[in-house]
């Protein structure tokens, strides 16, 4: 008899006003290998546009990837609209390779933009990073001609700790602390 195989854990599914953070599943690929094919919506991530043509490949490893990372105790989530069900894009947190951090990231769908969508699986990651999974700090960084994701992260409580560098690309660090976090929720 096969030796039983570890499964990872799943992550937990929470409702966050207009949106369900959920764990994402193999049948997210066409989605978010769409998602990660818009130039418009890969221009600031990592490897940007050059990745477009493997953004299938891309989409079934970072799903796998994502779907592992919860032994940690904390991950991504897929996002969609709980009225339709509609896949909207991710949002979670991520252990930095090179660091002690942990990151908050996002990306979503165009046409799930200017619709604060962002702000709202944002606050619900970090109610989960400072609730849940106990973290003392969470960072973020944006490449400086994202204004919008840096709006996003100001609205949420974030602070600027100043440019930097991520992955060798120069970068607007953001942070915030558990204890930031609760004064800010009051």
């Amino acid at each position: 008899m096969p030796p039983a195989r570890s499964h990872p854990p799943e992550a937990p599914t929470i409702e966050a006003g207009r949106l369900r953070l959920r764990a994402f599943t193999p049948d997210d690929r066409p989605a978010y290998a769409a998602m990660r094919a818009d130039p418009d919506v890969v221009r600031y991530l990592v490897g940007g546009e050059a990745l477009i043509a493997f953004a299938d490949e891309i989409a079934v490893s970072r799903i796998n990837a994502f779907r592992e990372a919860w032994r940690s105790g904390f991950g991504v989530w897929a996002v969609e609209e709980t009225a339709s069900g509609r896949f909207l894009g991710q949002v979670g947190l991520e252990q930095l390779e090179q660091a002690a951090d942990v990151e908050v990231l996002y990306a979503f769908a165009r046409h799930a933009w200017g619709r604060g969508y962002a702000r709202e699986a944002t606050r619900a990651a970090l109610a989960f990073a400072f609730d849940d999974a106990r973290l003392p700090r969470v960072v973020a960084f944006v490449v400086p001609q994202n204004t919008a994701s840096s709006r996003v992260l100001e609205a949420v409580g974030f602070r600027s700790i100043g440019a930097t560098t991520y992955n060798d690309f120069p970068v607007l660090g953001y942070a915030i602390t558990a204890e930031e976090w609760t004064a800010a929720r009051g």
